[in-house]
């Protein structure tokens, strides 16, 4: 739960007093071209005959309150202006006193988030790795707002993908020393050899091994996943991205628990050649079992759920959006045939795509997600070693790399495709990470080289800039309150693009250092609350401050 100096409640309560069933969601924060926060009364004054007499009694209680400056009525709406005094105020006794803008108290609410979770059959490619930034981002979000977060990585180490990662290493590559190299020639080998011979029976049979609990089998497999999940581990690494708990899927058959699903989904089964399914009202059968009595993804994925529901109230999941129809059957199937009530709600994306079309790791066709970070670290030494030469940081150029990497995915909505540009990616202009970590530093900068001796603050002549950086400053809550109820952490990166904006504005219009002292320390106040919930906003979204750029 954040902790703040709340004006939209405050003027939600006056509200309440003459419109006894307003929502708080008719109460709109920092919409250009209207007050700091405005009024819907629309909806709730249009069938009253004396909506006038009731709208103007609002404005009048409204404009009773301390802090607001001017409330105007247009049309049923009513834009109401902050006075910069009280939003000064408001955020600097909270980060004198805690540190940050808004603080926070732990809700004891336990948060799975699932993400990333690909098939171990070779590098995580750049498709891929925005489920994973989307994930990690959405994981920091959740904490910040004060859930207890744990981030989980679903192993799917059996099934036809990972059969054939296995076979091209035993066909291919036999008494050869395994390396994720050497297991993604395989596996691209494997496919090309399928379609030689016209058959996949061998990937067939040694499933049906698998899914019939063979011991040896299993622990193979394993071994050879497991090298290509420590790649897919150091690339993440790379991005600032650590999974807290790696789940594998073959635990559920080796421990029992798809025998346990089946026992608990009993009443409901029905028979088709022996195979077992169940019905989901509007949707289809669904398939939980073989006619050879051997288990089946979704078999595992409910027993892996089980598992999730033991531990956490709520358990969030990344998917791509190809995936809606299996989570559609799942969460019918968790609730209403199995009975669990923890929440359960999933984060679709589109996935990114070559110009050339769809990437595909057995294709051979696709982008690792690390030459993608590899390229942007190169590109950003170079720009780099334009400014300082030899004195260059390497450990700089990693930074703007990270960052610009995670912006550049997490920025869009999730259901907008990306068909991905290399000039995009290495555009170190426009809605950027880099234009983001430039206002940091100059931010610091400020703060290393202007002093001011007094405490006096004085709020006269508070500019335009002013206002609106400091409007933008105290919107931080809302924004992640915002971002947290509906999942999506793009907002917090297109809020911190946003008021990096706004300061860039205020940092071009004002001369600090030539201010009258009082009025000087007020704006290094300013630049000092930017700095904080920049850094703060950042953190989630995974940008990362360097010290010169």
């Amino acid at each position: 739960m954040l902790m703040f100096t709340d004006y939209v409640e405050k003027i939600h309560s006056a509200i309440l007093k003459e419109i006894p069933d307003f929502s708080m969601s008719e109460l709109v924060v920092g919409q250009p071209g209207h007050g700091d926060i405005s009024a819907r009364l629309i909806r709730y004054l249009i069938k009253k005959e004396n909506s006038l007499i009731i709208s103007e009694r609002i404005s009048k209680d409204i404009k009773n309150l301390d802090f607001v400056q001017d409330a105007t009525l247009e049309n049923n709406y009513l834009n109401i202006r902050i006075r910069p005094s009280f939003i000064f105020n408001a955020i600097k006794e909270t980060i004198d006193a805690t540190g940050a803008f808004p603080d926070v108290f732990q809700d004891p609410e336990r948060v799975s988030v699932e993400h990333t979770s690909t098939n171990p059959t070779g590098p995580l490619h750049i498709g891929r790795a925005r489920n994973s930034v989307i994930g990690d981002s959405l994981a920091r979000l959740k904490k910040r707002v004060g859930y207890r977060v744990t981030t989980q990585y679903y192993v799917n180490d059996s099934g036809k993908q990972m059969m054939s990662l296995y076979l091209g290493y035993e066909k291919f590559h036999k008494g050869e020393k395994p390396t994720v190299e050497l297991l993604l020639d395989g596996y691209i080998k494997t496919y090309k050899y399928f379609e030689e011979v016209g058959s996949e029976k061998e990937v067939e049979d040694l499933m049906e091994r698998y899914e019939r609990n063979d011991a040896d089998l299993i622990s193979s497999v394993r071994k050879i996943a497991a090298i290509m999940l420590d790649g897919i581990s150091r690339d993440l690494s790379t991005i600032g991205i650590k999974v807290d708990d790696y789940t594998w899927e073959s635990a559920f058959m080796i421990t029992g628990e798809t025998g346990v699903v089946m026992q608990k989904l009993s009443p409901y089964l029905h028979d088709e050649d022996g195979a077992k399914y169940v019905d989901i009202p509007g949707l289809r059968k669904v398939f939980v079992q073989r006619g050879n009595g051997t288990s089946l993804y979704v078999t595992r994925d409910i027993a892996y759920h089980m598992y999730k529901f033991s531990q956490y109230d709520q358990c969030m999941v990344v998917l791509g959006e190809d995936h809606k129809e299996h989570t559609k059957s799942l969460a019918y199937i968790m609730k209403e045939l199995l009975g669990y009530n923890n929440e359960l709600s999933f984060v679709f994306y589109a996935y990114v795509n070559l110009e050339s079309g769809k990437m595909s790791t057995r294709q051979g066709n696709s982008i690792p997600m690390i030459s993608v970070y590899e390229r942007l670290r190169e590109k950003s030494l170079e720009e780099l070693k334009k400014r300082y030469g030899e004195e260059a940081d390497p450990s700089t150029a990693d930074k703007m790399a990270s960052s610009s990497f995670r912006y550049h995915l997490l920025k869009y909505n999730p259901s907008k495709p990306i068909t991905f540009r290399w000039e995009d990616a290495l555009d170190f202009n426009g809605e950027t990470a880099l234009f983001i970590m430039y206002s940091m530093v100059r931010a610091s900068s400020i703060l290393k080289k202007v002093e001011t001796s007094v405490n006096e603050i004085s709020m006269e002549g508070i500019s335009e800039s002013e206002k609106e950086l400091l409007l933008n400053l105290y919107l931080y809550p809302y924004r992640l309150t915002e971002a947290s109820r509906n999942s999506k952490p793009e907002i917090i990166a297109n809020y911190a693009y946003q008021l990096a904006s706004k300061f860039t504005t205020f940092y071009e219009s004002t001369k600090i250092s030539e201010q009258p002292e009082s009025i000087k320390k007020r704006q290094l106040e300013l630049v000092k609350f930017f700095l904080k919930i920049l850094e703060d906003s950042c953190e989630i979204i995974g940008i990362q401050k360097v010290e010169k750029l």
